[in-house]
């Protein structure tokens, strides 16, 4: 098919025609090529790919692991994820202990709107204080739940917005745990998800919180790794990293 009329090219000049020409040499040759430099649907999608990749490994929970990177590690959940109301709510002893009174009683409390069962919450702090393994252990201390009016200090689970507050002016950053003005708290996205250098060991892991910051209220202060291969001190910041020790949720016997 032409696309210049034969009739019209006798009435027009030469150099007009051969613009003509030329630019229907070019039209035909665009067609022709274009649809072969048009990208197929696997060529497209692969850089997106790639950039979810790269993302997803700026992403990760691997700032606090020295050098050490776990096959599978928790994610941190986000603040969006836990809601914070600042009210706290004490959980009562739901029976009567057996602990000597005259110890050091602990109060527990929740802060309302928290993903965990609080009840529940309180039995787990409490079986890890008075576990043998702890800080009872060889009759050393004397440990009892109470009632926050009570108690010598009190065991406080809060979300990381409230954790910053009740911390300060430590700098706990959404992130960390802390002892202050009498009160362990405990920082929920931690309790719920864990520590990457504890691994899937989420019941460990907690147990580790609780000792290590009820250390600081038994006057206890941050220890570092004593030896390659053994067992990190429960007062050693586990969370930052464990050096060449291994993961420890109980006081060593040096510690208490």
């Amino acid at each position: 098919m032409s696309l210049i009329s034969p009739r019209s090219t006798s009435r027009v000049p030469v150099h007009v025609r051969r613009r003509r020409f030329a630019l229907a040499g070019f039209l035909i040759i665009a067609v022709a090529v274009i649809p072969a430099l048009a990208p197929t649907g696997s060529a497209d999608r692969l850089p997106l790919a790639g950039l979810r990749d790269r993302a997803g490994e700026a992403s990760s929970p691997s700032s606090h692991t020295s050098g050490r990177k776990p096959a599978s590690a928790p994610k941190t959940p986000g603040r969006r994820e836990i809601h914070s109301t600042g009210k706290l709510v004490p959980l009562p002893p739901e029976a009567e202990t057996l602990a000597d009174s005259n110890g050091l009683g602990f109060a527990i409390e929740v802060e309302r709107g928290l993903p965990v069962e609080p009840s529940g919450f309180g039995r787990e702090i409490e079986s890890t204080l008075l576990d043998g393994r702890g800080w009872t252990a060889d009759g050393t201390y004397s440990l009892h739940r109470t009632h926050a009016g009570e108690a010598s200090f009190r065991v406080t689970l809060a979300s990381p917005t409230t954790t910053d507050k009740l911390c300060a002016p430590l700098e706990t950053k959404g992130t960390w745990s802390c002892y202050q003005d009498g009160r362990v708290v405990l920082n929920a996205a931690r309790w719920l998800s864990g520590s990457p250098v504890h691994g899937r060991e989420l019941r460990s892991y907690r147990q580790y919180m609780v000792n290590h910051e009820v250390g600081h209220a038994l006057g206890k202060d941050h220890l570092g790794c004593p030896g390659a291969g053994g067992p990190a001190p429960v007062m050693m910041q586990q969370s930052k990293g464990l050096g060449s020790c291994k993961p420890n949720a109980w006081p060593l016997k040096e510690e208490r």
